[in-house]
């Protein structure tokens, strides 16, 4: 199996802000009941995209946050070999029906997770994740000695993982002063410039206005209600 991104979460203090990315992105809210444990999905057409997880009582202070999952033959190998490269497991390996999955942080504290399932990577809502390094070249060494992937230089200051002939997401130094790494996702829109409007009205912050890069796309960013940072993406071709 391609060792490429399949789910996203966000580890949230409100899971009511599910209903903030429905509604942005014209999606539903499908809620799986795990007994004690309530997990809303986005659900657009057909497929499932992302999950949302209420963080619990001890972990209150951590920033809500977006993190992919990476698609892995063998969870709890690839689990092993995380820890091996100095990433801490934060949950799991756990099952959930057919899926088995494990969430990590890796060495520069970015969350990340490794799933198994024999549905194909959720694909069409998020389009691209970006990796915000604190130390680039460490975080680059993990995830290629983790996942195989390679790696490639975009432009100046940005480069882009890759499985095979699939691009994976991107690699950028930090450039906020926050401390450790951080992934970021980008979703699809039609019109970033509304979305973004749309968004504000919502109840999410601007971080980055509407931007147009030759051959990418027009792309903003912005943090939820909950203070998570997302982006919103229309592509260029």
């Amino acid at each position: 199996m391609a060792t490429v991104i399949g789910w996203h979460e966000l580890y949230t203090g409100d899971l009511a802000v599910a209903g903030f990315y429905a509604e942005l992105l014209g999606a539903e809210v499908e809620t799986a009941d795990m007994g004690e444990v309530q997990y809303p999905m986005l659900k657009k057409g057909d497929r499932l995209h992302a999950g949302f997880v209420l963080k619990d009582h001890d972990h209150q202070q951590v920033p809500s946050h977006w993190y992919p999952y990476v698609m892995v033959d063998d969870v709890d190998a690839s689990m092993e070999k995380a820890k091996s490269l100095g990433s801490q497991l934060l949950h799991g390996p756990a099952d959930v029906d057919i899926i088995r999955f494990a969430v990590l942080m890796d060495p520069q504290h970015a969350t990340y997770g490794v799933i198994s399932s024999p549905n194909p990577p959720a694909s069409g809502l998020f389009v691209w994740d970006e990796l915000h390094a604190s130390d680039v070249e460490a975080e680059k060494q993990h995830y290629t000695e983790l996942f195989g992937w390679t790696t490639s230089s975009f432009m100046e200051g940005y480069e882009v993982f890759n499985a095979g002939e699939a691009m994976v997401g991107g690699l950028m130094a930090r450039n906020d002063g926050a401390p450790g790494s951080s992934w970021i996702s980008y979703l699809a829109v039609e019109d970033t410039d509304a979305a973004t409007a749309k968004a504000q009205e919502l109840g999410a912050s601007l971080m980055l206005e509407p931007t147009t890069m030759e051959g990418v796309g027009r792309f903003s960013v912005l943090a939820d209600p909950t203070g998570a940072v997302f982006g919103l993406h229309k592509s260029a071709s």
